[in-house]
């Protein structure tokens, strides 16, 4: 088996990660960084922490290649940015302003992702699909409201109760 040659002297790579596991928050962070330390440390090979933890040996030495080529930081999880918004944020603060209004006022019977659809076409000439608008509501902090189908609980209607649930 090849024994790594090592850029950086492994103690203080180690020293690095332990005061990292000390420290940070990060879960995901820190276990990535506590399988490293446990090969620096105790240079245990890949195989065997692999067999222990479930994470795949050829992960686990690209793991300690790249916190010596480019430290720790590099087994961060990377945030993926995705498809940028079509809305701006001042259009997303207006329909915020509209949706808290009801939709009588613009010529609707309810807000729901149809109807925010064809507001936001008229609008802003902006095609978003129903589920789009349905993903749109949640963002800008509304939920959907669904019909109570039965009595509430802790209300003088325990009679109405009953009679629901033989039904």
């Amino acid at each position: 088996m090849n024994k790594r040659k090592f850029i950086n002297a492994p103690e203080e790579l180690l020293k690095e990660g332990k005061q990292i596991v000390k420290e940070d928050k990060d879960k995901k962070y820190v276990y990535k960084v506590t399988l490293v330390n446990l090969m620096l440390e105790r240079n245990i090979q890949a195989e065997k922490i692999s067999q222990m933890s479930g994470v795949p040996r050829r992960t686990l030495s690209r793991w300690v290649k790249d916190v010596d080529e480019r430290g720790f930081e590099s087994l961060r999880n990377k945030k993926h940015k995705g498809k940028p918004s079509r809305l701006s944020s001042e259009q997303k603060e207006e329909l915020k302003e509209i949706l808290s209004k009801p939709a009588e006022e613009q010529g609707y019977y309810k807000w729901d992702g149809l109807t925010l659809s064809d507001y936001i076409k008229e609008k802003y000439n902006i095609d978003l699909k129903v589920r789009q608008c349905q993903r749109l509501f949640h963002e800008l902090g509304f939920s959907r409201i669904r019909p109570q189908i039965s009595p509430s609980k802790g209300e003088n209607n325990e009679e109405e109760r009953k009679a629901f649930k033989k039904n």
